[in-house]
């Protein structure tokens, strides 16, 4: 049974930019219908990537749940992280897809397993989907991108992808 998640843009979105949105056909997805209207926005400002991520959740099959943010969620986040977290909560789904550090620690507090798009490479490396140097190379190009990750935390999952 593949492992239910709720997903975020922004995974969904640098996940497209590097052409590898079927990393996660291993998830079974769920999203907000705030985060359906993020991307529906992108495709009015005809980026490439909403079109992509579009056809990929038309593929799929998945729709977007309509969901009332919590009112206990800091304002700090937003929207689509907001209504991330309130539908994972609501759906008692553990796992979410956020690369947002503030937004992970809040879902941590909320008691979720918040995962970021190099999380989604990591497992994919590890179940195989991805060899050391497709993982490697992957990463780079997220960074090329517009990937916005510290310099030691890069460094660090690039030699934990070198141990294996």
């Amino acid at each position: 049974m593949r492992e239910k998640a709720v997903c975020n843009a922004s995974p969904l979105i640098f996940l497209s930019k590097i052409q590898k949105l079927d990393l996660l056909d291993n998830y079974k997805l769920h999203m907000p219908s705030q985060v359906e209207a993020e991307i529906i926005r992108g495709l009015t400002g005809r980026k490439e990537d909403a079109r992509q991520i579009i056809e990929y959740l038309n593929n799929r099959k998945i729709e977007a749940a309509k969901i009332s943010t919590l009112k206990d969620l800091p304002h700090f986040m937003g929207c689509g992280e907001r209504a991330v977290i309130s539908l994972a909560l609501r759906e008692n789904i553990e796992r979410v897809f956020i690369d947002e550090a503030k937004a992970r620690t809040v879902a941590r507090f909320k008691g979720l397993k918040p995962k970021g798009t190099l999380g989604i490479l990591w497992d994919s490396f590890k179940s195989g989907m991805l060899d050391r140097e497709s993982a490697e190379l992957l990463t780079l190009e997220l960074i090329q991108k517009g990937y916005r990750i510290k310099e030691e935390i890069l460094v660090e999952f690039l030699k934990k992808i070198k141990k294996g």
